[in-house]
């Protein structure tokens, strides 16, 4: 009896201890997925033989910020006609693993508007004219080369003849049909003139000169037409046109560079600053000059007049 009890104590302590069995449940099963993404953004680097290219692509709402970053293409053919500078737009292809990006895949990509051509410039040299790569580009307290413009009153007017002045420098063509281009330009240099000219001492000392690089179309007469619709008003605010040769000149070191196409002039924006002496202040191109505040331009134009 004694040992019956003696094992069924056992017994029973060792139930206590014994860890309760539960059951296994497996892992609810991942869930994949496909969601399609539009980029859009600028090449920077590409290369046909290994299908890669590099983008710089702006935020893609709902997956990630703004960046660059390489694309493997599969079609590497597509990439034949892609070049450096070229704005892109195409399809990127996500596939998810539950929350997780298991992978994805760049497709459809196509270039929405093609890069600038690299500036040259044609000199003349013992065998003939030949290109050479652009010039330099302008660094503050560098001289600003000399070019000629004809004026909205028909006059000859070269850079060189504003020197005792700060001039404030933009480059447009009339017949822009892009609002976020041109017309944005002309919208700052208006409201740049309209505060000036409410201080006679700073306004006697700055000139805004917006030149056309379209003397195809751009005659002192449209200029003179285009002048009234804006409010521009020489001296302090004056639309000129120079010829491209007289632009190769000074263009490619203040960054400016244009190419026109079927409908249209594609060019890139340029905002200089120069003093009296006719060295640069500051140049500002492509987005940073759409985007520069108009107090901050105004400092920069007032930073050079005493008092």
């Amino acid at each position: 009896m004694v040992s019956l009890l003696v094992i069924m104590s056992v017994l029973s302590g060792c139930s206590k201890t014994a860890p309760t069995a539960k059951p296994t449940v497996p892992p609810k099963a991942a869930i994949k997925s496909l969601r399609n993404y539009r980029l859009i953004g600028v090449v920077r680097q590409v290369d046909p033989k290994t299908g890669i290219v590099t983008i710089r692509h702006e935020d893609v709402p709902g997956f990630m910020k703004a960046m660059t970053m390489p694309f493997a293409i599969k079609n590497r053919e597509s990439l034949e006609d892609v070049r450096e500078g070229d704005e892109v737009e195409g399809t990127l292809k996500v596939e998810y693993d539950g929350k997780e990006v298991k992978d994805y895949e760049l497709i459809d990509l196509v270039v929405s508007k093609p890069a600038l051509a690299p500036a040259v410039s044609l000199s003349f040299g013992p065998n003939g004219p030949e290109l050479k790569p652009a010039i330099k580009r302008l660094e503050p307290g560098d001289l600003v080369p000399d070019f000629t413009m004809t004026t909205q009153d028909g006059k000859t007017l070269k850079l060189s003849d504003l020197r005792g002045k700060i001039v404030g420098l933009t480059f447009i063509f009339t017949r822009c049909p892009l609002p976020d281009f041109c017309p944005r330009m002309d919208r700052k240099f208006a409201e740049a003139a309209g505060r000036i000219g409410t201080e006679t001492k700073r306004a006697s000392r700055i000139r805004l000169i917006s030149v056309s690089f379209d003397p195809e179309h751009d005659t002192p007469d449209v200029l003179a037409k285009h002048a009234a619709i804006q409010g521009a008003k020489p001296p302090l605010w004056t639309f000129a046109v120079a010829t491209h040769p007289e632009l190769g000149k000074v263009a490619p070191s203040l960054g400016l560079m244009y190419g026109p196409q079927a409908n249209e002039i594609i060019h890139n924006l340029v905002i200089a600053v120069i003093d009296a002496d006719g060295k640069l202040i500051r140049v500002e191109t492509g987005n940073a000059a759409k985007t520069w505040d108009i107090a901050d331009f105004l400092k920069t134009l007032y930073s050079r007049i005493p008092g």
